[in-house]
């Protein structure tokens, strides 16, 4: 099992390392955090684009929390990668990249004052020059303190 990554606190799996941050470590009710994933393939290693058929790309996916609004997701652009023998070619992330995860935090109901636990999974599918690996998921998750509400 992989651990979450919280904070700072990079994970490596055997295709590459992610470590989150956020624009903002405190945040009032109706503002608006931008959650950062930063993903570094290891040597050799590559993981899909959005936008890529055929493959699983790396992709964000946020845990239901009513005081979480989840927003836009933005992606780099992809690296092209012509594969001869398959006759295709690629969208892929070969060098460190970052992913941006946007979120407001609810205006109503108000979530509470203090800490706010923002969870998701990084799913991807990472190949190396000869292979394809089985899909992994990876939680990540970031703190935030919410400031109380000015009650207007």
């Amino acid at each position: 099992m992989i651990a979450a990554v919280t904070g700072s606190e990079p994970v490596t799996t055997k295709h590459l390392t992610i470590a989150t941050s956020a624009s903002q470590d405190t945040v009032a009710p109706g503002g608006r955090v931008a959650l950062n994933i930063d993903i570094a393939p290891k040597p050799t290693m590559h993981v899909y684009a959005p936008g890529q058929q055929n493959y699983i790309p790396v992709s964000v996916t946020l845990v239901g929390n009513a005081a979480v609004k989840p927003a836009t997701t933005t992606f780099p652009t992809p690296e092209k990668r012509v594969v001869k023998e398959l006759g295709e070619t690629q969208l892929v992330y070969t060098k460190p990249f970052r992913i941006v995860q946007n979120i407001a935090i609810a205006k109503s109901p108000s979530p509470k004052a203090g800490p706010l636990t923002v969870k998701g999974t990084i799913k991807y599918q990472a190949c190396d020059e000869s292979i394809c690996y089985a899909p992994i998921s990876v939680p990540v998750a970031w703190t935030l303190t919410v400031k109380p509400s000015s009650g207007r």
